[in-house]
């Protein structure tokens, strides 16, 4: 978890930080904004590992510093307008997998999503929280491949079903 919590922070540290969320923004697939009031140090140190296991990351920062990040990348958001300390957690894979580590955290009750921000739309909390309940990838595509597969197995059956019929019929005129 990157914290950019410094009571002081001089032009060059807010330009450095700016141009870091800048970047984080611009390759990002989906950023959620969560509360993270209450979390311990383990707990923090645990949902690092699982979101950089998904290829995603949280970053602490000044919410006005966020907010100048977010104009320059043409994003339609004001981070200022949350209430609760803010984690931005930026997913750059997927879109879902951090918001899956994200829900499973939430549930412990350790974090509470805010909203997001996924595909040039800004998201309420709950919208935030369905994205969560999506299946991954990989679910998706077995589904579909199951689903192309199953007309050709019922074709193959039918076909295997009139071939031992027709043989039936012959050993019965045989006898």
């Amino acid at each position: 978890m990157q914290i950019f919590f410094m009571t002081i922070i001089n032009k060059e540290k807010k330009k450095e930080i700016i141009e870091s969320l800048s970047k984080d923004i611009s390759s990002q697939k989906g950023v959620f904004f969560v509360n993270f009031r209450g979390m311990k140090g383990e707990q923090s140190r645990e949902l690092r590992e699982k979101l950089g296991e998904k290829n995603a990351k949280i970053v602490v920062t000044r919410k006005t510093l966020a907010k100048i990040a977010f104009e320059r990348e043409g994003v339609d958001f004001d981070p200022l307008s949350l209430d609760q300390e803010v984690g931005f957690v930026f997913d750059f894979e997927d879109g879902i997998g951090a918001a899956k580590v994200l829900s499973e955290f939430e549930k412990r009750e350790t974090i509470s999503f805010l909203g997001g921000f996924c595909e040039g739309n800004v998201l309420s909390a709950k919208e935030a929280q369905l994205i969560a309940e999506l299946p991954a990838r990989e679910e998706l595509l077995g589904k579909l491949i199951g689903t192309m597969n199953a007309p050709i197995s019922g074709f193959l059956q039918i076909l295997q079903g009139n071939t031992k019929g027709l043989l039936q019929v012959l050993k019965q005129v045989k006898v």
